[in-house]
């Protein structure tokens, strides 16, 4: 987990997820990139780790909808 959080905090990333061996980045704003993923490649989310500078409740539905299994928000709403 530390290693995405690092790629997040030291790249100009919007959040980072980690599934095995596998890490993608991604950059847009929002819930863009959890919703392309789980529309696309929603095997990817099962069980990942997700680092996020910030979490929503609708960013917090689409991982819990993909099945992630650990979470990392600098910020996170109740």
């Amino acid at each position: 987990m530390e290693k995405i959080i690092e790629i997040l905090h030291t790249g100009d990333y919007s959040c980072v997820i980690k599934n095995q061996m596998e890490v993608r980045t991604f950059t847009q704003r929002g819930v863009a990139d959890l919703y392309d993923l789980y529309q696309s490649d929603p095997l990817f989310m099962k069980g990942a780790s997700m680092a996020d500078k910030v979490v929503g409740k609708g960013a917090a539905a689409l991982m819990v909808l993909g099945g992630m299994k650990t979470v990392y928000a600098d910020i996170i709403s109740t």
